[in-house]
């Protein structure tokens, strides 16, 4: 009986290490910031989203003034879940700008892939280890994409006064259905 409990908990501990999964860690002046009840509350000034992938190429997100996309119930989709590869913005190779997209209607991808692209979205160097890569995205500024990009314009980190409502997500294979969402509300100091 004790061999048949060892090679179950073999067989579950070889499926939970083989998940598609990532975590999404924020950092300001070299320490991490907790998230606590979706909410991290950041000075303003610059600050890192760092980044786990585990066994996944990427994650999608979204970053927007407005909580719309925020308060869809975790057991719901988003809509248009199938237009959401089209809405993915263009961002700079490297993190050169050291901006975040901030759109109500679009997404980002911060993805590795180094046998298909000689560049990725995260800082430079990302840190890479037995099937997990851990990139981060230094945020200086906020890119205010309105309008679908007819308006837009550029804010340094210490003039933002809203709260950003960002979502990180998994999107299966075919990208209509998206999972493993995260939701966090950036608050800032006074």
């Amino acid at each position: 009986m004790k061999s048949i409990f060892i090679i179950l908990l073999i067989l579950f501990e070889t499926r939970i290490s083989f998940a598609q999964d990532y975590r999404v860690h924020f950092l300001q002046d070299g320490k991490e910031i907790p998230v606590l009840d979706e909410k991290v509350l950041l000075a303003k000034k610059p600050f890192q989203i760092q980044v786990e992938l585990l066994k996944v190429e990427g994650v999608y997100g979204s970053c927007s003034l407005s909580d719309s996309l925020f308060r869809i119930p975790l057991n719901q989709s988003l809509p248009e879940t199938d237009l959401i590869q089209w809405k993915i913005a263009i961002e700079p190779e490297f993190n050169k700008d050291q901006d975040i997209l901030v759109s109500e209607d679009g997404y980002f991808y911060w993805f590795y892939k180094p046998k298909d692209y000689a560049w990725h979205r995260f800082d430079p160097n990302p840190k890479v280890e037995k099937g997990r890569v851990t990139g981060s995205k230094t945020i200086s500024s906020i890119f205010i994409s309105e309008d679908l990009n007819r308006k837009k314009k550029t804010i340094s980190v210490s003039e933002v006064t809203e709260p950003l409502y960002l979502l990180f997500f998994l999107m299966d294979n075919k990208r209509e259905k998206e999972s493993k969402r995260m939701r966090v509300q950036i608050e800032w100091t006074p």
